[in-house]
């Protein structure tokens, strides 16, 4: 087997899902405008093998994308809370819940938090227009260790 991504993608769409943060949450960005609420959406930003152990089973480093939508005209569904502070405040439960379990009780090693394989966790802010209605994002990049996914066969170990 190469590269399971795949159960990399659903263990993470499944563990934002039950956070229930979200009126829905997609693996690969959406077409048309999500809706007025939180919406978020997976995709695989990288893959890596960052060791080959004896036997040929690696250790990878999968790096996926979250993508955090807030239609940027929506009401506030706190009215002390501006569009801002609604995203940080997401931000904020998001990272706290991915960090607290970081193997996603799935077939995740390890969240790489720090970047000990590559990128650390990290967020970014922005906008996107989809389909005339124009979203606040933040794109969050959450580096994963990921044992076992693949073997290499004839590497000589």
């Amino acid at each position: 087997m190469a590269f399971d991504i795949g159960n990399t993608l659903h263990a993470i769409e499944t563990y934002i899902l039950k956070l229930g943060l979200f009126q829905a949450v997609i693996i690969g960005e959406p077409k048309s405008p999500p809706g007025q609420g939180f919406y978020a959406a997976i995709w695989m930003q990288s893959v890596a093998i960052s060791m080959i152990y004896a036997g040929g089973d690696t250790r990878e480093s999968h790096v996926v994308t979250l993508r955090v939508y807030r239609d940027m005209l929506a009401e506030n569904s706190e009215p002390a809370l501006n569009l801002e502070s609604e995203m940080a405040s997401l931000l904020s439960k998001l990272m706290e819940s991915l960090l607290g379990d970081t193997d996603l009780e799935s077939t995740v090693m390890s969240i790489d938090a720090a970047g000990m394989d590559g990128s650390p966790m990290s967020a970014a802010f922005g906008y996107v227009d989809i389909g005339g209605t124009m979203y606040r994002i933040v794109d969050i990049s959450i580096p994963m260790i990921v044992n076992g996914s693949s073997t290499l066969v004839g590497t000589g170990v």
